[in-house]
């Protein structure tokens, strides 16, 4: 009896575990430096994409490390300002108290009649203009006060504004250097040349000089004998090309309707 024996074969697959296994690293390798080689791309579009964002964030911490500066300028600004408001205060405080107390040392002087050393009368103003004609004033001081036509009229121990024109029992009548016609000579005290100058009316003085004349806007114009008055201060100075001349305005040396006594005093007293 013939026995029958079935031959197995062992056909190993191509394709078996050991193969996949080999495949499947070879395929991780190969994915591992995909990535490496792309990464740097990578990287450079997710920076791209998310630059936006940081700069915003950058820009949020940066507003946020200016808030503490922010409030310490404001807090220096607020207190520079206060005390800048304290020093107008105080300034205002102080002018206050200035006119007060000059308010106060002229009532004294016209109550008190003191006057500049030297021979004076003391003299309060009854009138000025508007109340009677321009550049006059009309004066509390007369004959019986021993005082003469042609005295000196004085707004300060040096500064001369007019003299007497008319004399009454106790009254007289003073006219300004500013009066319309008045002349009086005298020279500019920077260069001590002689200048005649004359009243236009109105608080104004004028005077005609040679183009080459030396003055300008600012000088003093001086009067006197052994003692020197201050009467005028340049105003203005105009040329005159054609006719060869300079036209020279000029003003009182202060303001008249600021003030409410003068002196009086004669030329002998010089």
């Amino acid at each position: 009896m013939k026995m029958m024996y079935q031959t197995k074969h062992n056909n190993k697959n191509l394709f078996g575990g050991n193969f996949l296994k080999i495949l499947g690293i070879f395929l991780i390798i190969i994915f591992f430096i995909f990535l490496i080689g792309i990464s740097n791309s990578v990287r450079s579009i997710m920076s791209d994409a998310f630059s936006p964002l940081l700069k915003i964030g950058n820009s949020f911490y940066g507003g946020l490390n200016q808030i503490p500066k922010f409030f310490y300028d404001k807090n220096k600004l607020i207190k520079e300002n206060n005390d800048l408001w304290s020093e107008i205060e105080n300034m205002n405080v102080n002018i206050a108290d200035y006119e007060s107390i000059k308010y106060e040392n002229q009532k004294l002087r016209e109550d008190l009649k003191i006057k500049p050393i030297g021979n004076f009368v003391t003299s309060s103003i009854i009138a000025k203009p508007p109340q009677i004609p321009l550049d006059s004033l009309f004066l509390d001081r007369g004959i019986v006060d021993e005082i003469d036509k042609n005295y000196l009229v004085l707004a300060g121990e040096r500064v001369l504004i007019g003299k007497i024109v008319e004399v009454y029992n106790n009254k007289s009548t003073a006219a300004l250097n500013s009066f319309a016609g008045m002349i009086t000579y005298g020279f500019v005290s920077r260069t001590d040349e002689p200048l005649e100058i004359t009243g236009a009316g109105g608080g104004s003085i004028e005077a005609r000089v040679p183009i080459d004349f030396d003055i300008v806007v600012g000088d003093k114009i001086m009067t006197g004998g052994s003692l020197y008055y201050l009467v005028a201060i340049v105003g203005l100075v105009e040329k005159d090309e054609s006719s060869g001349f300079k036209n020279v305005l000029m003003s009182l040396p202060i303001d008249i309707s600021k003030i409410n006594t003068v002196f009086i005093r004669s030329y002998t007293n010089d």
